[in-house]
């Protein structure tokens, strides 16, 4: 039992190691000292997403100013937006994993200030790159699904061992593992990115230039984010199959099947590679300077942080648990290939044809 302003409050078993303050699950708004974080790498991780949401605005009001059009700034807006709805239903619903305790925390300590930045911050600067192609809708989506889950999955590796989140092992709606982290996981920031950057094609640009009005693009907005997750949960489908044994799936005949999850995983991931480099181009227009700094940060921060706690990776017990804190550790071979991957995709999309004249 603990006491909060003088009345006993039980504690709340938590299954995260970092969600310790009881009085934080009873606010909506809840700030904690960087004394109180578990280490350094938490402030690291916020200060490199708030520097991505602050380079987004900027960008995309630059582009207002040169363009005179605001597809960039509704494109951040849907990227807040579908943000916000992902995570807060995923809260609620799902509930297959917990944050830690980062600095500024909303939503009873569930939500940190941060995630509400992640997806405006890494969604625009992925969307905004590979628009520079101007492909084909369906091709611009998978491209930009692909884009955004290999700079995400050097994020997925890391954030459990540092206590940044923590997966429920237990919970059958994100089997099945590889090294700690859900495959459903890489699968899902794939598929719902992809479609999420289709829906934005039409409202954000397609709509938005052919002079939509403004009652049909405010309900477009803000029907994207349920439009977005209803569509991906069936694109989904395929990998459910083979990865769930949760309702429905579990009336299957067969269980969880790592090889076979995996094999539907690779497909995927292996038709978005594919199509892109078979579309591959130099984009259209001049090289973008400021957009393509955030992904750097990204890439090169997450670098920083990966050689400044090896350890962790090193040194793990027979159930891959780091042994200096006991949390599980990812796949440090798919974070350095995802590194590699990432900071080659961000190179040739940021060429310009002015390249050759040069």
């Amino acid at each position: 039992m603990d006491q909060i302003n003088g009345q006993v409050t039980p504690v709340v078993e938590h299954i995260s190691p970092a969600m310790r303050n009881v009085e934080a699950t009873q606010s909506l708004f809840y700030v904690n000292t960087p004394s109180q974080l578990l280490d350094w790498s938490f402030l690291a991780i916020e200060a490199i997403i708030l520097v991505g949401t602050i380079l987004a605005i900027i960008h995309a009001w630059r582009y207002r100013q040169r363009t005179g059009s605001s597809a960039a700034l509704l494109t951040f807006l849907n990227c807040l937006l579908y943000g916000l709805f992902m995570d807060i239903l995923s809260y609620y619903t799902v509930e297959n994993f917990w944050h830690g305790e980062f600095s500024v925390m909303l939503l009873f300590n569930k939500l940190p200030l941060y995630i509400a930045f992640f997806y405006p911050a890494l969604f625009y600067h992925t969307v905004m790159m590979v628009r520079r192609y101007d492909f084909p809708p369906m091709v611009e989506a998978i491209c930009t699904g692909l884009f955004t889950a290999t700079l995400y999955m050097i994020f997925d590796n890391i954030g459990p061992v540092l206590g940044w989140w923590v997966w429920d092992l237990n919970n059958p709606t994100t089997l099945p593992y590889l090294d700690g982290v859900p495959l459903t996981s890489y699968h899902w920031i794939f598929m719902f990115t992809a479609v999420f950057a289709l829906l934005n094609r039409f409202i954000s640009w397609e709509w938005l230039e052919h002079g939509a009005s403004k009652l049909k693009l405010t309900l477009s907005v803000l029907l994207q984010p349920v439009l977005t997750v209803f569509i991906g949960s069936l694109v989904f489908i395929p990998y459910n199959l083979f990865a769930q044994s949760s309702p429905p799936y579990d009336m299957l005949p067969w269980a969880v099947n790592l090889k076979l999850a995996s094999l539907i995983h690779a497909l995927f991931f292996g038709f978005a590679m594919w199509l892109f480099v078979s579309q591959w181009r130099k984009p259209i227009g001049q090289r973008d300077n400021l957009l393509m700094t955030f992904p750097f940060i990204f890439i090169v921060g997450h670098a920083f942080v990966y050689f400044s706690k090896i350890d962790l990776f090193m040194h793990t017990d027979l159930q891959g648990k780091a042994v200096e804190n006991g949390l599980q550790t990812g796949n440090l071979m798919v974070a350095i290939l995802a590194i590699v991957a990432a900071s080659a995709m961000v190179l040739v999309t940021c060429l310009s044809n002015d390249d050759d004249s040069q």
